[in-house]
């Protein structure tokens, strides 16, 4: 598996969960980048794990997770996983990708889809959203 299909802007579309309440991350349906705009591009780690920034962003483009220092999620078993601490609590995010076939004549093709679950302090506070975004992983932003 390859990290290039996650890269680009996702809009997130469906969020449940903690994370959801208002003043949360999620709360908005905000944006997620990975590995473009203000998220670090793929890199290999230490280990030759191949890792990828993030970033949640409002819908004024303006980042509100993470609010300090970087984030690098790890590609492991065709999923991109982080675990940190989120307001004194450890939070975990997994996201997969799935390629959907749409049959309606005027929007026919396979479009690709995030799907993501987070969970945060007690196991069973888990969150679930989903973003899509445009064949070829995402809308990927240019460098002016």
């Amino acid at each position: 598996m390859n990290v290039n299909p996650f890269l680009g802007t996702w809009t997130i579309t469906t969020t449940t969960g903690p994370l959801t309440q208002p003043g949360a991350p999620l709360a908005s349906r905000c944006c997620i980048e990975i590995g473009t705009g203000a998220a670090s591009p793929p890199s290999l780690s230490k280990n030759y794990e191949v890792q990828v920034g993030f970033v949640l962003l409002d819908e004024s483009g303006e980042v509100i997770f993470p609010t300090e220092g970087e984030r690098l999620l790890t590609l492991v078993d065709h999923q991109l996983r982080w675990t940190g601490p989120y307001e004194g609590q450890e939070l975990n995010i997994n996201i997969a990708l799935a390629r959907v076939y749409r049959g309606d004549e005027d929007d026919k093709g396979v479009y690709p889809y995030l799907f993501g679950s987070t969970v945060y302090g007690d196991p069973d506070q888990v969150g679930i959203w989903g973003a899509s975004g445009t064949s070829g992983g995402g809308t990927l932003k240019t460098s002016s």
